[in-house]
């Protein structure tokens, strides 16, 4: 019996448990609930699951100071009681982005680009700038903090795109990959009007859909992946079906598509073996659509017109740690993760839009059931690509109807007018503009939300204007208030919270007017927001909260 044994080798074999067998043996005796309620080191590991993190442990710190951190690091978004906010100015007209807590601002000229490491004092992590000069004309760019990795591209004659591998510290040439640039060109298709790039980075696979922006949803485009290190390509598909994109794990690709007229989709597709279909192709000519190695297919709700920019959005990437330099206590989970798919619709006056929330353990659940009968790993956010079987069929294995899934396991939401580059997501969280000085701030980590249902009962939280509460059971999403045909319930669980930008944020940098607007943002460790004239009095700014 395992009661018998001494209560230090108890310990030890909790250690090495899962946190869900964890909480489970809390409840099977006062004798385990003694030893884990009394152990630092598993009421670690338990509050570091429930906060959706992994332990830094190169930090420096022991384990009972990381505790400490981490407790003060989730009240802080608990109770939203920030240390303080700073602005950034902004100069009118040129981009900018905010990736991996970091501020990135394209300077005038288009060959340099500004870093601004946003810091964090719970973790450890200073405030830093630095520029890079790169000598080229930059058209986009996207970076990977963990390999210190800087992908910019350059459009040659609006046909050849050269792709640049810099490092992000310094703005040299990344030693690590063997072509130092890799050359794509728009054959046997129109040149680019307008090129629109969507870049991830995951692992060793650089993924890009290269798209004219002017005709994105008429003329095709580009979906293309090399291993950034050798140079191979890995998938090369062309054609007017995929919309958008996003990592699901260091193979699968969740993709945005419309494979018949109004009725969209998200499909699982495998680099691996799309990289084995263009092989098969004669002198590895681009997949069409329907030669795409699809593993399974989400069906969204149908649509009024397939003639609209569908866009989809996760962050952080599958394999994105920290950077190891940093040494932090603590850092998002490399699991679960919300994907939130924009789809925009015309109304009377102007282009709104509609959001749609799922988790990442969804799609790997329903993706690795139609091989190998599901497997629990998946839902802790394993990549799967070792348990799918070797030969994917070219066709879907399983088509996954909406209300087989959409009711239960998504939350549709309205998000009115949005700038599709606002980085509104982050880990299981969501920010959504309600006016022009408020937001609600979403959280759909299943064990936060139990958290925060427990929370919104007690009563000393009755007063806090900051207090999370559980969603209403399901959202109803009007087919007049949106692009859909018919009206659609969901129900994924979540809390919200009410944030007021102008009093959490404070920009004075430039004169406010009924044209100026405020995009509320999220990183792994704050609350950012962009304040933007549209009346061009003046500069942009930007602010962000830190703990």
């Amino acid at each position: 019996m395992l009661s018998s044994l001494p209560a230090e080798l108890i310990e030890t074999v909790f250690d090495e448990f899962d946190v869900p067998s964890l909480l489970r043996c809390l409840q099977v005796c006062k004798l385990f609930h003694a030893i884990i309620s009394q152990s630092i080191h598993l009421l670690y590991k338990i509050e570091l699951f429930g906060s959706h993190m992994v332990d830094g442990r190169d930090s420096g710190l022991d384990i009972l100071n990381r505790s400490r951190l981490l407790g003060s690091y989730n009240q802080v978004w608990r109770e939203m009681q920030w240390a303080g906010s700073k602005e950034v100015p902004m100069e009118i007209g040129l981009s900018w982005d905010l990736v991996g807590g970091i501020l990135t601002r394209a300077l005038f000229g288009g060959q340099s680009i500004s870093f601004l490491q946003l810091p964090c004092s719970i973790k450890g992590i200073p405030e830093k700038n630095w520029t890079v000069h790169l000598g080229i004309i930059i058209q986009d760019f996207y970076f990977d903090v963990a390999q210190d990795l800087l992908v910019c591209i350059e459009v040659i004659d609006r046909e050849i795109c050269k792709i640049h591998f810099f490092t992000l510290s310094t703005g040299m040439r990344h030693t690590l990959a063997c072509t130092p640039i890799i050359t794509h060109q728009a054959q046997g298709m129109p040149t680019w009007t307008n090129p629109r790039f969507i870049i991830q980075i995951c692992g060793p696979h650089l993924v890009i859909l290269i798209q004219d922006g002017a005709h994105c949803t008429s003329s095709g485009g580009d979906f293309v992946a090399w291993d950034w290190r050798t140079g191979e390509q890995e998938m090369f598909i062309r054609c007017v079906e995929l919309r958008s994109f996003s990592m699901l794990t260091g193979d699968l690709i969740l993709a945005v598509t419309v494979p018949t007229p109004r009725e969209p989709s998200l499909d699982v597709l495998s680099i691996s073996e799309c990289r084995r279909g263009l092989a098969a192709t004669p002198n590895c000519s681009p997949l069409q659509f329907a030669d795409i190695p699809c593993i399974c297919r989400f069906q969204l709700p149908r649509v009024r017109t397939d003639k609209v920019d569908i866009f989809i959005r996760s962050e952080p990437s599958p394999l994105a740690p920290p950077s190891p330099s940093l040494r932090v206590p603590f850092s998002a989970s490399q699991g679960d993760c919300l994907y939130v798919v924009k789809l925009p619709f015309a109304n009377t006056y102007c282009t709104r839009s509609v959001v749609l929330m799922a988790l990442r353990s969804t799609f790997l659940a329903r993706a690795n059931r139609n091989h190998h009968g599901g497997d629990d790993d998946v839902k802790c956010g394993i990549d799967t690509t070792s348990y799918l079987d070797e030969t994917v069929p070219a066709n879907p294995s399983q088509v996954i109807p909406w209300q087989d899934w959409g009711l239960a396991d998504t939350r549709i939401l309205p998000l009115g007018y949005s700038n599709c580059r606002v980085r509104y997501t982050h880990d299981t969280k969501f920010i959504l503009s309600t006016s022009n000085n408020t937001a609600d701030l979403y959280d759909f980590n299943p064990y936060a939300v139990r958290r925060h249902r427990l929370s919104s009962k007690s009563p000393e939280n009755a007063q806090d204007s900051f207090t999370w509460t559980p969603l209403e059971f399901e959202s109803q999403v009007r087919a007049k208030e949106s692009p859909f045909l018919e009206d659609v319930i969901t129900r994924l669980p979540g809390s919200v919270t009410h944030v007021e930008l102008h009093k959490l944020a404070r920009i004075h940098s430039i004169p406010f007017s009924r044209r100026t607007r405020l995009w509320p943002m999220l990183a792994e460790d704050h609350i950012a927001v962009a304040a933007v004239n549209w009346e061009g009095v003046g500069d942009d700014a930007f602010s962000y909260l830190y703990m």
